[in-house]
């Protein structure tokens, strides 16, 4: 790390994407180079900086290794996560907390799957750090370079994991895209929101075909009290913040699977905000049905890396739709 300092060379772990633009294959907008490497310059200077002042003892999670040439892959990614996460929530300048937010998304993700009992956390963390560096690249005009997780299973994903815990994911998918297939009818036919509900129901098909059990997990019907009465805005019981009834709809749908592989510890009530049905263990179990709790094995990490994925995207979209970004009430 001195030595890269010391030469001025860039630590940013972004990697350049080639585009096509102008007439030729490797043309590039002068402006959109101008601004990355203006972004890039004031990143490695303050990473380099606070890399040399910064000892891994001072940071949470890792007390007591000074040297980082010592720490395991998950100290490595709980350093980097909690450094650049001071950094994005700091004053410094936009260009800066952007690529230091987009590092410390990288990090959390790492957190999730290779520190035990911080799946949550790592999960969480990353999904907000997703959203700073969202927020800050459009406020500079960059908004490409930030690719954001998604909220869409994709057909052909494998997740060989526990059936509790898909179960309980594909309630919550359902749930979601019944709540938003109500909302859409209530709003007039509303295009979108059919879109996120047929979007919802897919991953819910999706996973509890995955879950391999004679029982479908899904209910179908829910509840319409909550949505009836709040069409607009809404408390979230789990969190006790008020937000968008669309933004508690998706953030509901978080919660419920992260207690999913949090043996319940998630920061939820065990009660869905929109439909009063229960937003975990869809499937009987009161255990922790994937020992992301104690660790996870190298063959659920792929598995685990796209549910991660997923959650995340839930919450990065709730916080776009306007659930308060507080990152505590859902780390509690």
């Amino acid at each position: 790390m001195q030595t890269l300092c010391a030469h001025g060379e860039s630590t940013s772990p972004i990697k350049r994407v080639s585009k096509v633009f102008g007439n030729g294959p490797h043309t590039l907008r002068r402006p959109f180079i101008a601004s990355l490497a203006a972004i890039a310059a004031a990143m490695t200077a303050v990473v380099c900086t606070l890399a040399l002042a910064i000892p891994a003892h001072a940071l949470p999670g890792v007390a007591g290794r000074g040297d980082d040439a010592e720490l395991g892959p998950c100290e490595q990614a709980l350093q980097s996560g909690y450094r650049n996460r001071s950094i994005y929530r700091s004053s410094m300048p936009s260009s800066t907390r952007l690529l230091a937010a987009m590092s410390a998304r990288n990090a959390w993700r790492t957190v999730a799957l290779d520190c035990p009992q911080r799946f949550v956390e790592g999960t969480v963390r990353s999904a907000y750090a997703t959203f700073a560096a969202t927020t800050l690249a459009d406020r500079l005009g960059v908004s490409n370079i930030v690719v954001e997780p998604g909220t869409r299973l994709d057909d052909n994903t494998g997740l060989d994991l526990d059936a509790d815990a898909l179960a309980a994911m594909s309630l919550a998918e359902d749930r979601a895209g019944f709540a938003y297939e109500v909302l859409a009818a209530r709003r007039g036919a509303n295009a979108q929101l059919y879109a996120l509900s047929n979007e919802r129901k897919t991953n819910a098909q999706l996973l509890a075909t995955a879950v391999k059990q004679s029982k479908d997990p899904r209910q179908k019907v829910y509840s319409i009290a909550a949505i009836a009465s709040n069409p607009s805005e809404t408390t979230d019981p789990s969190t006790g913040l008020s937000a968008p009834t669309t933004a508690v709809i998706e953030m509901n749908c978080a919660l419920a699977q992260l207690a999913a592989f949090d043996g319940g510890n998630a920061s939820d009530d065990g009660v869905d905000a929109m439909s009063g049905s229960s937003a975990s263990g869809a499937s009987g179990s009161t255990e922790s049905p994937s020992g992301a709790d104690v660790g996870i094995t190298d063959k659920q990490k792929p598995g685990m890396a796209t549910v991660s994925s997923l959650i995340a995207g839930h919450i990065a979209q709730a916080l776009s739709d306007g659930y308060p970004a507080i990152d505590s009430a859902l780390l509690k």
